[in-house]
């Protein structure tokens, strides 16, 4: 008796189990069906601390013509550096309707309430390859409006560029404007053609032409321009415009390719950044520039070379201290006299990163001297300055800014003179000499100081913040006038189109 209900009991749960089995046969699970194209977020940026030798770069300009940009150099990718100045100086000569020039803000203050903003972005960065990502826009009394968004990629190790349409293959634009619609418009409505003229830049030309809709399909470099891969190998592409009719929006549009989808429709190229994106491959390593050597492109933005003269003695040490706190990197036009007094000083002048330009061996009038006394005080000072820094001065400061013929066609090399005058010399006060200089300063300016007086030192800190707070870019004297094909015996006074400046491009 005891047996049976035990086989009965058995019996009963064989019986629920195969119940419960039937049950769960007869309702079968549907996979999840994953669209080839949804709308979705933009490709994050990088964040270029992150990136070995990212340089981020901010300006803030007013007046006519505002502008807010943001945007990452590379150390020693010089051409890519390069491509980005000329691309930066194209956009903004259109928006100044001319020649740009660089200026800083009437306010200090990053608010803007009509201009232009400019953020270009790093959105990959491995192996040879950088891709950024520019976001053009417009603000018209406080309201912003994007007009485009663009994406390029270059090649470090040769300097070829190209842009986010270069990703697909000819063949597979059209199918990609399907998705793209079907992303966005399942029922394949298109908005209607506004009665006025639409922006629809959103391809890799920085013109911003207005043009009317015409009902007309974006054409590809417009359509593609601002395409991209995320981590996943979705292809990204965030358009402007209606991709059939090209109406513009009035917000950026987004929309994800599924890489399963977008596999068969990419170039080359996409299929090698489709495949970067995914590996998190480091960036190649380049050789860095020199400290004090990084690139900046002063027609681009405001900057100011402090220059101090005289030295080197025991109050150049002191102002070292200071430039190093602030990060920045000044020319010293230093005697040979005093360079042979004080050799380590003057070694550790060109340690920091700072460069050193000729002031003669005893600071005499060159204009009182013969052609063999000339010469004799150049290039005494240039041995001297030489030996004890290991650094050859290639241009000079006359002693008083004094020269004549007889002078230029001598001293063979260029004569660095001054724009600013601070008259520390002569004040030995902060409070005459600060306010004098900030009065008188202007992109592309070269000011004059003197490392030899105490009080010139200790002026130095309030007036590096003051000069960065009002938005100057401090760099060496070959920073301020990089680009620009110094001639010998020729005098320079500042950069710019303003004389007695020197205007870069």
């Amino acid at each position: 008796m005891r047996f049976s209900v035990r086989v009965r009991t058995m019996t009963l749960a064989i019986v629920a189990v195969c119940l419960a089995s039937c049950s769960v046969a007869t309702d079968p699970v549907v996979p999840e069906v994953i669209p080839d194209s949804v709308v979705g977020a933009a490709v994050p940026a990088l964040d270029p601390e992150g990136i070995p030798g990212a340089i981020p770069v901010v300006m803030n300009t007013d007046g006519t013509a505002a502008v807010r940009a943001h945007w990452v150099y590379l150390n020693g990718a010089e051409p890519y550096n390069d491509h980005v100045d000329a691309r930066l100086l194209g956009i903004l000569d259109q928006h100044a309707g001319g020649r740009y020039n660089p200026s800083v803000p009437d306010t200090g203050k990053p608010s803007m309430a009509n201009g232009l903003k400019l953020n270009d972005e790093v959105i990959l960065a491995g192996g040879p390859m950088l891709g950024t990502r520019l976001t053009r826009s417009t603000t018209v009394n406080g309201s912003t409006t994007t007009i485009s968004v663009t994406t390029e990629y270059t090649d470090l190790s040769t300097g070829t560029v190209f842009g986010g349409s270069a990703l697909v293959s000819a063949e597979g634009v059209e199918t990609i404007r399907k998705l793209l619609v079907e992303a966005e418009q399942p029922n394949g409505q298109h908005p209607e053609a506004p009665a006025g003229p639409v922006s629809t830049t959103a391809g890799s030309s920085d013109a911003a032409p207005s043009q009317p809709a015409t009902e007309e399909p974006l054409p590809a470099d417009l359509l593609l321009g601002g395409a991209a891969f995320n981590p996943s190998g979705e292809l990204v592409i965030p358009f402007t415009a209606d991709p059939v009719s090209g109406v513009a929006f009035t917000t950026p549009h987004v929309v994800h390719v599924s890489a399963r989808a977008a596999a068969p429709l990419l170039s080359d190229a996409g299929r090698q950044m489709q495949q970067l994106a995914g590996t998190g491959q480091p960036l190649t390593a380049r050789t860095p520039a020199a400290a004090g050597q990084e690139h900046i492109n002063c027609d681009l933005l405001p900057c100011a070379a402090l220059t101090y003269d005289d030295g080197p003695n025991t109050q150049t040490t002191r102002l070292l201290g200071i430039l190093a706190k602030h990060s920045i990197h000044a020319t010293f036009f230093q005697q040979g006299v005093s360079v042979a007094s004080f050799p380590a000083i003057a070694a550790a002048v060109a340690a920091a990163g700072h460069s050193i330009g000729n002031h003669t061996m005893n600071h005499p009038y060159l204009t009182k001297l013969s052609a063999a006394a000339i010469t004799a005080e150049v290039q005494g000072a240039s041995a001297t300055i030489l030996q004890a820094s290991g650094q050859a001065p290639t241009f000079l400061r006359p002693p008083y800014g004094a020269s004549n013929a007889l002078v230029k066609n001598t001293v063979g090399m260029p004569m660095i003179n001054w724009s600013v005058d601070s008259l520390d010399w002569l004040s030995r006060d902060k409070n005459a000499f600060i306010p004098t200089v900030l009065n008188l300063v202007r992109p592309g300016a070269v000011i004059l100081q003197h490392d030899i007086h105490a009080t010139t030192v200790d002026g130095q800190d309030q007036l590096i913040t003051a000069l960065q707070e009002k938005g100057y870019h401090l760099v060496t004297v070959p920073q301020l006038f990089h680009g620009i094909e110094l001639q010998k015996g020729h005098g320079y006074f500042c950069r710019g189109t303003e004389y007695p400046c020197t205007p870069g491009r």
